[in-house]
């Protein structure tokens, strides 16, 4: 009787051991193709920030002339959108790339009234801060930190100004 309640004993304890040494797991993996559609997204922003500051005058070039941008950035957030949401255990990045998709459609209301160069900084400097957010989380899950840890590590941003629409 002693020997099989000393075989119990070492099941257990070899079983807490076991379950000591498995991690949990609370959001999905690292995806590269999240990382280069977050990253080329970037890109092709600051590229439109670019030709809309181009335009002559102090306002922006007008909605008429690029409204085709607005149609190809829904399709780009939308793909994103549905590989977030197919990867288990990443909500976090879905509900940030549905507050983009918010961003993108009131970015496309303001530009449809009209704005001005001196307010493209303050556009550029929010969807900027959320591509920030959205690749330190997607370059956190490949690292496996946490997403504290990673921004801590992360160098600071400088922000951009632009001195010459500022006078």
């Amino acid at each position: 009787m002693k020997i099989r309640q000393l075989y119990l004993a070492a099941v257990f304890l070899l079983a807490l051991l076991l379950s000591g040494c498995s991690s949990l797991q609370l959001v999905a993996d690292y995806d590269a193709q999240t990382d280069k559609g977050i990253t080329a997204l970037q890109k092709d922003m600051e590229v439109f920030f670019v030709t809309l500051e181009s335009a002559e005058g102090s306002m922006a070039a007008p909605y008429a002339q690029n409204k085709g941008f607005y149609g190809q950035t829904k399709v780009a957030v939308s793909s994103l959108r549905i590989r977030a949401d197919a990867l288990e255990r990443n909500s976090l990045s879905v509900r940030m790339l549905d507050k983009l998709q918010n961003n993108f459609d009131r970015f496309a209301a303001d530009h449809q009234e009209g704005i001005s160069k001196r307010e493209l900084p303050l556009y550029r400097g929010g969807f900027n801060s959320q591509f920030t957010s959205l690749l330190t989380f997607e370059l956190a899950k490949r690292r496996g930190e946490k997403l504290e840890d990673a921004k801590a590590l992360a160098p600071a941003t400088p922000p951009v100004f632009d001195t010459e629409s500022s006078r």
